[in-house]
C-alpha cells in the first residue's frame, strides 16, 4: 500500500520488501519517485482513481497500481502489485540496461550485507534512514525483516542521552563529506536493553561523483565497553595505591627529613648542655671555694642567691639534655606529695597570677621512680601550655592520683598519674595526635617553638610512662603523664647530703677544658690530695706509659686528640689498675655510647659539688687497698707535664 502523496509505502508483505530493499540498496533512492515511469504511473492512477500498469525496465519488474479510496478531500491510497520480469532482480548498467553478471553481482551484493556480522545501514543524502541489513532488524527489532515507512522508528530505539550527539556526529560527517571519527552511542535490543555501539560513515558516488546515499555501519561495542569499566575501575586503584604510596613516600620522606632535623638539633642541644654544664661546674665549684674561704656572713647571701641561679641554670641544661633525648641520669623513688609541694610556687609564677591553680592529690599515692628533675620540667611545661591555651587567664588543675594501665607487655600496671588541665581554647581533632610531634606549634613564634610537648613525651617514654591527650574545642584541654610506680623504696634510694671529706694522695686530673680543669685542681687541692694535671687522652697515657703511678684518676670522657679514653683505660688496665672516676658534663647516653656501663667505672655527671666528689674519691681509694705508698708516685723521674 503506497501514499499517492509522498510515495512512502504505508504497508507490505515480505516479498515486496525483499523486492523494494534490493532496489533501494543498489539505487539508494525510493524508485516511485526517482524512475520517471513509475512516478507517473502512481500520478495517473490517483487522478483517475483507475488502475494504472508499467512495466520498468530498470527494476525487471511489472507494475500494476490500483486506488483503494479516492474522494476529492483526500488523496488515494494505491495497491502496488509487483511481478518480476525475470528471475532476478536487475541492476542499472551504466546505460539502464540489465547484464546476467550484474544480476549475479546484484543478489550476491544483497546476500553479503544481509549477512554481514554488524549493523549495516543506508540513509539518503538528507539523513534519511531508509534501509537496514537483516543483522540490525534482528538485533533492534527482532525479524529479519522491517519497513520503516516514515523512516523514524530507529530514533526511539537511540538512548535519549546520546541521541543528540549522535545526530549532530551524522549531521556534521554528511556537512564535512567524511566522518573523521567513530562516534559512540547506546542503542536499545528488541527485549528493551539498551547497548554501546560505535557507528561510522561514508558517501557513495554516482558515475558524476554526486553523492547518492551513505553507507553506515553499527558495531556493537557492549563487551568493549564493559572492558574499559573493568580496566577504567582497576586504573582507579592503581591511581589510588599509587596516591596512597606516594603519600606514605612523602610522609616517609617527611618523618626522615624530622628525624635529620631532630639529630642535629639533638646534636646541638646535647653540646650546648655539655657546656653550659661544664660552666655551671666551674662556676658552683668556685662559690664552694668562696664559702669556705670568705667567713663574713654579710657574703653569705649572695653566695646563696648564686646558688639558686645555678640550680635554675642547671634545671635549663636538664631540659636540653632532655631535648636531645637523653635518658634520665638520676632516677630515684619520689614522694608525688613532696614533689607537688616543691614545685606548686614555681608552676604558679609559671602559670601568672591571673589563673587559678589547684592542685589534687588522691589519697594512697605511691612512690615514682623517675627523674625529678625532668618530671619538674615537664610539668612546667605542661604548665605553660596550659597559660597560652587560656590567653593567661582562667582555671589549671593539677590532679595526681594513682592508675592501673597496660605495660609494655600488655600487662596492667600500676602507675602514678600526673594530670594537667586548663579551660583554654582546646584542640582540634585532626591536630590532636601532632602536638607531640617536634617543632608543631599553633602558637604565634614568639611564645613556641613546638618543642615543649616533644620533650615531655621523650622524657615520659624513656621513664617507660605513656602520655594522653583529651581536648575538646572550646573547653579546654587534660595532658596526663603516667610514669610508672617505684619498685624501690623512698628511704632506700634517699640519701644524706654527702659532707666533704679530707684525704691524701696523688690524682692525674684529665681534663682539656682549662676552667674545669683549674676549677677541680682548687677543690682537689683544698680536699687535701695533689693533682698532677693532664689536657688530653693522648697525654695521659704518655704519662701513664712513661712510668708515671698516680693513686687516682679522674678524668673528662670525650677530648680531641687520636687517643679516646678508652685506650687510656685499656693502659690502665693492662699496666696500672689505678682506679678511675669519669666526671662528664654530657649525660648518660654518652656514656654508654664510651662503654662505661654496669658500674664498671664511676661516673660523676657535671654539675657536681665537692662533697660529691670527695665521697666518690673515698670510695674509690677504699676499695683499692693495693696504695700504701702514702700518695707517692711510683716513678723515678716524673716527666715533664707540658
Amino acid at each position: 500500500m503506497i501514499d499517492s502523496v509522498s510515495r512512502n509505502i504505508l504497508f507490505s508483505n515480505d516479498a515486496f520488501l525483499r523486492f523494494f530493499k534490493d532496489l533501494q540498496v543498489v539505487a539508494g533512492k525510493n524508485v516511485f519517485i526517482e524512475i520517471a515511469v513509475l512516478s507517473e504511473a502512481v500520478s495517473a492512477a490517483a487522478e483517475s482513481g483507475a488502475m494504472a500498469a508499467v512495466e520498468c525496465t530498470h527494476t525487471n519488474a511489472r507494475f500494476e497500481l490500483s486506488p483503494l479510496l479516492h474522494s476529492e478531500q483526500r488523496p488515494a491510497l494505491l495497491q502496488c502489485v509487483v511481478s518480476p520480469l525475470t528471475a532476478m532482480t536487475l541492476v542499472p548498467s551504466g546505460e539502464g540496461a540489465a547484464t546476467p553478471a550484474a544480476l549475479l553481482v546484484n543478489e550476491g551484493y544483497r546476500r553479503i550485507l544481509d549477512h554481514f556480522p554488524h549493523n549495516v545501514w543506508l540513509c539518503t543524502v538528507k539523513g534519511e534512514l531508509f534501509w537496514t541489513n537483516r543483522a540490525s532488524n534482528l538485533f533492534t527489532y527482532g525479524k529479519a525483516e522491517v519497513h520503516d515507512a516514515d523512516n523514524t522508528r530507529y530514533i526511539t530505539k537511540i538512548h535519549p542521552e546520546d541521541l543528540t550527539s549522535a545526530g549532530a556526529a551524522l549531521a556534521q560527517a554528511m556537512s564535512r563529506g567524511h566522518m573523521e571519527h567513530p562516534h559512540r552511542y547506546r542503542l536499545r535490543d528488541h527485549s528493551g536493553v539498551y547497548h554501546w555501539f560505535q557507528f561510522s560513515m561514508a558517501p557513495v558516488f554516482d558515475a558524476q561523483g554526486m553523492p547518492i546515499y551513505w553507507v553506515g555501519t553499527s558495531i556493537n561495542i557492549q563487551a568493549v565497553h564493559e572492558a574499559e569499566l573493568v580496566a577504567a575501575a582497576h586504573i582507579e586503584q592503581l591511581r589510588q595505591r599509587s596516591a596512597a604510596h606516594e603519600g606514605r613516600a612523602l610522609e616517609s620522606q617527611r618523618v626522615l627529613a624530622q628525624q635529620h632535623k631532630m639529630e642535629l638539633v639533638s646534636h646541638l642541644a646535647g653540646g650546648v648542655a655539655h657546656d653550659l654544664n661544664n660552666l655551671l661546674h666551674v662556676m658552683g665549684i668556685n662559690i664552694e671555694l668562696m664559702r669556705v674561704q670568705m667567713q663574713p656572713e654579710a657574703v653569705l647571701p649572695y653566695l646563696r642567691i648564686l646558688e639558686g641561679c645555678l640550680k635554675k641554670a642547671g634545671r635549663l641544661s636538664t631540659q636540653l639534655a632532655g631535648f636531645s633525648g637523653r635518658m634520665p641520669q638520676n632516677a630515684a623513688a619520689l614522694e608525688p606529695q613532696a614533689l607537688v609541694s616543691d614545685i606548686q610556687d614555681l608552676l604558679a609564677k609559671a602559670v601568672g597570677a591571673e589563673v587559678r591553680l589547684t592542685v589534687e592529690l588522691e589519697h594512697g599515692l605511691q612512690a615514682v621512680f623517675v627523674d625529678k628533675a625532668y618530671l619538674e620540667n615537664a610539668l612546667i611545661n605542661l604548665a605553660i601550655n596550659a597559660r597560652d591555651a587560656m590567653d593567661g587567664r582562667g582555671t589549671m588543675l593539677l590532679h595526681v592520683g594513682m592508675r592501673s594501665r597496660p605495660g609494655p607487655a600488655g600487662v596492667a600496671a600500676d602507675y602514678v598519674m600526673f594530670e594537667v588541665e586548663d579551660s583554654g581554647t582546646g584542640i582540634a581533632a585532626d591536630l590532636r595526635e601532632r602536638v607531640f610531634d617536634p617543632f608543631f606549634t599553633t602558637k604565634s613564634s614568639d611564645k613556641g617553638s613546638g618543642l615543649g610537648l616533644t620533650m615531655v613525651k621523650t622524657f615520659v617514654e624513656n621513664s617507660n610512662g605513656h602520655v594522653s591527650i583529651e581536648s575538646t574545642p572550646g573547653v579546654g584541654t587534660r595532658v596526663a603523664l603516667y610514669l610508672p610506680v617505684s619498685r624501690v623504696p623512698v628511704e632506700t634510694v634517699a640519701e644524706d647530703t654527702p659532707r666533704q671529706q679530707q684525704g691524701a694522695g696523688r690524682i692525674l686530673l684529665v681534663e682539656d677544658d682549662d676552667s674545669v680543669r683549674e676549677a677541680m685542681n682548687s677543690i682537689l687541692n683544698q680536699l687535701g690530695y695533689d693533682t698532677i694535671p693532664s689536657f688530653s687522652s693522648d697525654h695521659a697515657v704518655t704519662l701513664l706509659q712513661s712510668g708515671m703511678r698516680p693513686d687516682l684518676i679522674i678524668s673528662d670522657i670525650r677530648m680531641p686528640g687520636r687517643l679516646t679514653v678508652l685506650d687510656l683505660i685499656a693502659v690502665v688496665e693492662a699496666q696500672i689498675g689505678t682506679p678511675i672516676i669519669f666526671a662528664t658534663g654530657y649525660s648518660a647516653d654518652v656514656v654508654i655510647k664510651e662503654g662505661l656501663v654496669n658500674d664498671r667505672y664511676p661516673v660523676l655527671f657535671k654539675p657536681f659539688s665537692a662533697a660529691d666528689i670527695s665521697v666518690r674519691i673515698q670510695t674509690a681509694l677504699g676499695q683499692h687497698p693495693q696504695i700504701g705508698n702514702g700518695g707517692a708516685v711510683t716513678t723515678d723521674a716524673t716527666p715533664p707535664l707540658g
